[in-house]
């Protein structure tokens, strides 16, 4: 099976990089930590009243929640000056003398960033097993949950990569792909919610308001959806969903929708990249000019 150049080149880097080990392991000793003295503040209930399994459900919310956070300031920041960065450095040109496809650069920059945050991801996993354990969550329960992650770091590393091959350099590329990944996460909430409101206020005699399809752009109405399903609160804790008639399988809408949409970005991307394209565009150009 051949690797990717990109990635395997990059795969020895970060291996050999002693700033990612290090923030691996502090991170795994962080959530430990916190884990810990998560469950520590119930072992006096756990003795008197026994084992309280309304913690375990709320304890996986809460790591859930604050690894949907990690990811969404981590990953930009990895991929967003995936390219940049080499153009910065002087040696796009090298790279796109070689055999490879622009296609197969973006590719290989996209999955060589992934992956550090895909390692975070896995190494978590034994931590969300704690609560499969002691009741409440499942092994699937975790496994697609790491899934919708895995996904979602594709979707941010896809709109980093097509920033990052249009903007010169790496902070304008990193700033753009910060506030764009706001904008998909949080505005599109805020603007759905804003057009739902205005139409109830216009139609309030109306019992079959519908939120704005937008809403399914953003990951977090998927990871919202997807929690809920698998803890059994559709209807007590996101009555929302079910008033406002969004999906009861939103998250696979979500996964669809980030995987089409990476795709997209990604195309895009190569398309920028291929120095072929800059030619003919020049040569069309001087030919309207004659």
């Amino acid at each position: 099976m051949r690797i990717n150049p990109v990635l395997r080149n990059e795969a020895k880097i970060t291996v050999r990089n002693k700033r990612f080990t290090l923030m691996l392991f502090f991170y795994i000793v962080v959530v430990s930590i916190g884990v810990v003295l998560y469950y520590k503040s119930f072992t006096s209930e756990i003795y008197v009243n026994g084992l309280y399994m309304q913690s375990t459900t709320t304890l996986y919310v809460l790591m859930s929640i604050v690894q949907a956070i990690f990811l969404i300031f981590m990953v930009p920041s990895l991929t967003s000056s995936a390219i940049s960065s080499e153009r910065e450095k002087q040696t796009l040109d090298i790279l796109l003398s070689t055999k490879l496809t622009p296609f197969q650069i973006i590719i290989g920059k996209l999955l060589s960033s992934s992956l550090k945050v895909v390692m975070l991801i896995i190494c978590t996993i034994p931590l969300y097993g704690i609560c499969s354990l002691i009741g409440g969550v499942s092994i699937v329960n975790i496994l697609e949950l790491a899934g919708f992650f895995i996904v979602n770091t594709i979707f941010v590393g896809a709109i980093g990569m097509l920033i990052s091959t249009y903007a010169k350099t790496s902070k304008v590329s990193t700033t753009i792909t910060y506030f764009l990944v706001l904008f998909i996460y949080i505005g599109i909430l805020i603007i759905a919610y804003i057009l739902f409101m205005f139409s109830m206020r216009n139609n309030y005699m109306n019992p079959n308001i519908k939120v704005n399809p937008i809403i399914y752009l953003s990951p977090v109405t998927g990871f919202i959806s997807l929690l809920s399903n698998q803890l059994g609160a559709r209807e007590t804790i996101f009555y929302f969903f079910q008033y406002s008639g969004i999906s009861s399988y939103t998250e696979y809408i979500s996964i669809g929708i980030q995987l089409v949409l990476s795709a997209i970005f990604l195309y895009l991307a190569s398309v920028k990249l291929n120095p072929l394209k800059k030619e003919r565009v020049k040569r069309k150009s001087k030919k309207l000019k004659e």
